[in-house]
């Protein structure tokens, strides 16, 4: 008996030490996915300013040398202002409370696609496409990387 009391002391000790540490464990787990969903809530929105942009400089009723993306000569352009639009619609999603219940996997998959499809676009709708989808592409990946630090 005099054996058991120290024994119960160690197992107590012991057992809030271990319900402490995971409580922790659990706060870094919960934190994780909220910060990444807020990350690229963030990023959605700076690839729609482009987005909306590269739109906005399509509209034929501006001049010539008022557009940095003109459409090649033969490309219907209602249908591809509707392509864009169905790209900003796409990344609106990213800022919604659905895109929180995804997991961040499946979130980058998702802009992953977007991002290809947009780029796709570019070279196929675009003059000099190739080129604009590349500089797109660079001034993204920087502003993402902005977003991580």
């Amino acid at each position: 008996m005099d054996q058991l009391l120290p024994v119960l002391m160690i197992v107590l000790i012991v057992s809030v030490v271990m319900m402490k540490q995971i409580g922790k464990i659990t706060h870094k787990a919960d934190l994780a996915p909220r910060q990444s969903f807020e990350l690229y809530a963030k990023f959605s929105t700076i690839i729609q300013e482009h987005v909306r942009e590269i739109k906005n400089s399509m509209d034929s009723s501006k001049t010539m040398e008022e557009r940095k993306y003109k459409l090649i000569s033969g490309r219907n352009e209602v249908q591809a202002l509707e392509k864009i639009s169905d790209f900003i619609r796409k990344l609106v999603f990213f800022e919604t409370m659905m895109a929180k219940q995804k997991s961040a996997k499946e979130i980058e998959g998702e802009l992953f696609a977007v991002l290809s499809g947009l780029e796709t676009f570019l070279t196929e709708y675009c003059e000099e496409g190739e080129h604009l989808a590349e500089e797109l592409r660079n001034i993204l990946l920087e502003e993402y990387e902005k977003l991580q630090n």
